[in-house]
């Protein structure tokens, strides 16, 4: 079998050349304007002789006017030096990318366009083509003004961080920083150094346990514990300094990095004026208004359902270990089969200011539900919302154990029998069992939490948790 006899070969500049011949420079230009946005045959004398383009949007940048002109007054100032050394005849390296040049036009920004130009021998002309750039233009622009945006947030911040640790470092109370894990001092402010006669001025990265006497270091070690644990401010009224200076300390655990730190707040014992401040304060933050002294769980919240307050009964029913966890977080996260339940209950509590028996279900923080009633009142002056959360359960004849001594609680629990069922009966002497075994570890070791909780088998955290739930968060041996 004879093989085809093969074709001759030619180059591109021969192709171009034979075609800008046949077809003509404005046909030749469509042609490869089908491959690019913008096509310019320019002349010898840079004279646009054709130009060619696809996209009806950069028609108010006059292309089709540029016919007749050199290319070069055709562009903004700063491009014309770029157009003269692409269309130098000289073989002078150029950029692989092109030549990017920017098209003037009244009441619009630059069109800026990647230009490259290929001369066609024996033509004395240029094919110059170019893919337009607005696009990636606006991207640069978006991406400029995001970076100035974050520096300026960025130096926002600095200064804002440069007001507060002025504000710290001459602040006349004593503050001292701790790192909850280590249990070390993080930063101390002029006041603190001074107030704890401590002969160093930097006292970063000292065990806080230095800052004591020997014999107070186990006490402020389980107010620390305390502290973390419970969320709530601890307060030590007369604490012995490492320098024999009779202190008054509060502890504040903050997050911080996902940690939990700690603000230890210094004053002198002395100073009858502060130390009855820091009390009168940790009491208002302690204070639960009068949802404390209702027989049954309560809460307050906004109309949109955000919780404001509430008591803890209702944080032994959803198991929330202290207040501040569920201050902020919506009704919806533990009350109500769906969000229905909520938003209907609510529109009728603004609507009729108070309702009684809703039935729905209570959902805990371990996961299990309860069958629940709610009744409300909506006190459209203050703008808030009052809740009473009722189990089902609770309806029943069942009657609870009252706290005595434990003969007492075991003739309770016998003159029960019969009356209450078992399931419920066993639950509620659990309860009983446990919290007598939680008062006499207290007892044992004259309220050392740490060593009651090494006695028990749990950990610091259980026990806080434990102490809360049974009301022994203020337990002293004796009372």
């Amino acid at each position: 079998m004879t093989p085809p006899p093969p074709h001759s070969a030619t180059t591109a500049a021969e192709v171009t050349s034979e075609l800008l011949a046949s077809l003509g420079g404005e046909a030749l230009a469509a042609i490869v304007g089908m491959g690019s946005d913008v096509v310019h045959i320019v002349g010898e004398d840079g004279v646009v002789q054709h130009v060619h383009y696809n996209d009806p949007g950069l028609e108010p940048y006059g292309l089709p006017a540029m016919v007749g002109k050199r290319l070069r007054d055709c562009v903004t100032h700063e491009s014309v030096p770029k157009i003269d050394a692409m269309l130098s005849p000289s073989q002078q390296q150029r950029p692989e990318r092109g030549y990017q040049i920017n098209h003037r036009a009244n009441g619009h920004p630059d069109l800026p366009v990647a230009y490259k130009a290929f001369p066609v021998p024996g033509a004395a002309t240029a094919i110059v083509v170019g893919r337009e750039m607005q696009r990636q233009m606006r991207d640069q622009q978006r991406l400029v003004e995001a970076q100035i945006a974050m520096e300026a947030d960025y130096r926002d911040l600095r200064q804002a961080e440069a007001r507060y640790r002025t504000a710290f470092k001459v602040s006349e109370t004593a503050y001292v920083m701790l790192e909850g894990d280590k249990r070390t001092i993080l930063e101390a402010n002029a006041a603190a150094i001074a107030l704890l006669e401590s002969g160093s001025a930097n006292l970063t990265g000292k065990a806080v346990r230095d800052l004591v006497a020997k014999q107070e270091r186990d006490r402020l070690g389980d107010a620390i514990g305390e502290a973390r644990h419970s969320g709530e401010p601890v307060l030590l009224p007369h604490l012995m300094g490492a320098k024999g200076v009779q202190l008054g300390a509060k502890l504040r655990a903050y997050r911080e990095n996902g940690a939990t730190n700690l603000i230890l707040t210094l004053w002198p014992a002395q100073d009858s004026e502060q130390s009855a401040r820091h009390l009168s304060s940790d009491a208002r933050s302690t204070e639960d208004l009068e949802l404390g002294a209702l027989p049954e769980a309560a809460l307050r919240t906004d109309q949109e359902g955000n919780l404001l307050a509430a008591n803890a009964l209702f944080l032994d029913l959803v198991h929330a270990p202290t207040l501040n966890q569920v201050l902020g977080r919506n009704v919806s996260d533990w009350i109500g089969k769906s969000a229905i339940d909520i938003s209907v209950l609510y529109a009728r509590i603004i609507e009729e200011k108070r309702i009684r028996s809703f039935n729905t279900v209570l959902s805990d923080t371990l996961g299990s539900e309860h069958p629940v009633l709610l009744s409300g009142y909506f006190d459209p002056e203050a703008d808030v919302v009052h809740l009473l959360v009722l189990p089902q359960s609770a309806q029943s004849d069942a009657v609870s154990i009252q706290p005595g001594t434990t003969q007492d609680q075991a003739e309770g629990f016998a003159s029960l029998v019969g009356k209450v069922p078992l399931k419920e009966l066993i639950r509620e002497s659990l309860d009983v069992v446990e919290k007598i075994c939680i008062e006499a570890a207290l007892d044992q070791t004259n309220n050392n939490r740490a060593n009651a909780a090494e006695i028990l088998g749990l950990s610091r955290q259980s026990l806080y948790i434990k102490l809360r739930r049974h009301g022994l968060e203020n337990y002293r041996p004796g009372s």
